[in-house]
């Protein structure tokens, strides 16, 4: 028998199980916000923490209120579903930070800290591939035929598993390749079987990955993210996550102005605007006959 992996799940929002439109599932640690997973210290100080004491990227509640209003005049109410691997026990302080920021939400998949500490197994407080591999199949159950665009950052190792998890749900991947590659990652024996049991509860056919966005809050250069395919576009911050989402029809003209404005009115190390802009030309992250249509000041 397996053993479940120590999740806490909300789901506020009940779609229809022929759902076949698009879903937004974020990673909330370093991609929403700043949260110290790096160090033990960091680690143990995360449950102590008040609404007040976290720190959103700069421009994120831009890009999540405009996703989930949606590219057209009408509000759209995109799904949109956060994954964290903080305990289950900051559920209320991350919902009053989001409310706080105005972000609408339709659940939350934390990580269960004392689940976890009771299955004598440690090791997943830091662990991360396993954790969001679970987490996403989990979240597939109720939307098997979703659309999906996920996004994450350089920090955890979210692009292995978020790459992985895509290639699992369209079968690109066997049985063997995916235990090898599990293994590769680290995920643990029991980790792995889980994973295993979750994928084979989703029926074919599945819905797809369509899209995974990687915030380098590490400056992980992104050519590094090349061999993962045009699946994967890796963005230097809430800016240019904001311009690429613009190009491919998913939020309107005014979310970007709104994150770009953000940015540039922070202290983070990434605020200088245009120079964002050249970048994300330069990589494709939009093209030039796009931006024009934006109007950004400086641009």
């Amino acid at each position: 028998m397996t053993t479940a992996y120590p999740l806490s799940a909300s789901d506020e929002r009940t779609l229809p199980p022929d759902f076949s439109g698009w879903v937004y599932v974020w990673d909330i640690d370093k991609t929403y916000l700043a949260t110290a997973f790096s160090s033990m210290r960091g680690l143990l100080r995360v449950p102590l923490e008040f609404a007040v004491d976290k720190r959103a990227i700069p421009g994120m509640p831009e890009v999540l209120r405009g996703l989930r209003r949606g590219p057209g005049p009408e509000f759209l109410c995109a799904p949109l579903y956060f994954v964290s691997a903080s305990p289950p026990q900051l559920r209320s302080v991350v919902a009053h930070k989001m409310l706080l920021d105005g972000v609408e939400y339709d659940g939350i998949t934390f990580k269960d800290w004392l689940g976890t500490l009771l299955q004598l197994s440690p090791y997943r407080l830091r662990e991360q591939v396993g954790f969001k591999l679970a987490a996403l199949l989990h979240g597939r159950r109720r939307r098997r035929h979703a659309r999906e665009v996920l996004v994450g950052d350089d920090v955890e190792r979210d692009v292995e598993a978020f790459d992985l998890y895509a290639r699992l749900l369209s079968g690109e991947v066997g049985a063997g390749q995916a235990e090898d590659e599990m293994k590769r990652l680290r995920v643990r024996r029991a980790d792995r079987k889980f994973v295993r049991a979750a994928l084979d509860e989703i029926p074919s056919p599945r819905g797809t990955v369509e899209r995974i966005y990687i915030h380098l809050e590490r400056d992980t250069p992104p050519e590094r993210f090349a061999p993962f395919g045009p699946r994967v576009r890796a963005v230097r911050g809430a800016c240019q996550l904001a311009l690429s989402l613009y190009a491919e029809g998913r939020v309107d003209a005014e979310c970007v102005r709104a994150a770009c404005r953000a940015v540039r009115a922070s202290r983070h190390r990434h605020n200088d605007v245009p120079r964002l802009i050249e970048d994300a030309l330069a990589r494709g992250l939009i093209a030039r006959e796009a931006l024009a249509a934006l109007e950004l000041p400086n641009a």
